[in-house]
C-alpha cells in the first residue's frame, strides 16, 4: 500500500508535473562514425533526442519507423549506398517526409536547390543555432 498524498496546508510542498520534452528529435545522417557520434553526444548534451544513420537508405528506413518524426534532418552529401542528394530526391517523393526541414552538413558545395547548408568542419555553435531554430 502506498502512503496517501498530502491534502494541503501551508507547509505542503507543491508537486508540478514535468511536461514532456517539447523539442523535436534530430536525424543525423553521416557516414563518418566519429563525427556522427561526436555531434550526437553534443546535441544530446544540449537536450535533443538524436536519431543516427550512416547513409541515405538507412535514414529513409528509419524515417518510416521514427516516432516521433524528426523536426530536422542534418544530412551529409557524400555517403556510400545512398548519397545525400539521392536521399533529398527520395524525400521529395513522399509527402510526409518532404515537409521535414533539411540542413546539408558537408565538405562539398551545397546543391543549387539545397535548403540550409553548413560547411565541414562544422561549427557546433552554428549547428546548434540551426537545430534550436528548427526543433525548439
Amino acid at each position: 500500500m502506498s502512503e496517501p498524498l498530502p491534502t494541503g496546508g501551508p507547509n505542503t510542498p507543491r508537486v508540478t508535473p514535468i511536461p514532456p520534452n517539447p523539442r523535436a528529435p534530430v536525424l543525423l545522417v553521416d557516414d563518418d562514425a566519429e563525427l556522427r557520434e561526436m555531434l550526437r553526444e553534443m546535441l544530446e548534451a544540449a537536450g535533443y533526442d538524436v536519431y543516427c544513420a550512416s547513409n541515405g537508405k538507412e535514414a529513409l528506413d528509419l524515417l518510416h519507423e521514427a516516432d516521433p518524426p524528426p523536426g530536422l534532418i542534418l544530412l551529409d552529401l557524400m555517403m556510400p549506398i545512398m548519397t545525400g542528394e539521392e536521399m533529398l530526391a527520395a524525400l521529395k517523393q513522399v509527402h510526409a517526409l518532404a515537409a521535414i526541414p533539411v540542413t546539408i552538413v558537408s565538405g562539398n558545395e551545397a546543391p543549387p536547390d539545397s535548403p540550409g547548408y553548413l560547411k565541414k568542419p562544422v561549427d557546433f555553435g552554428a549547428l546548434l543555432g540551426v537545430v534550436q531554430k528548427t526543433c525548439g
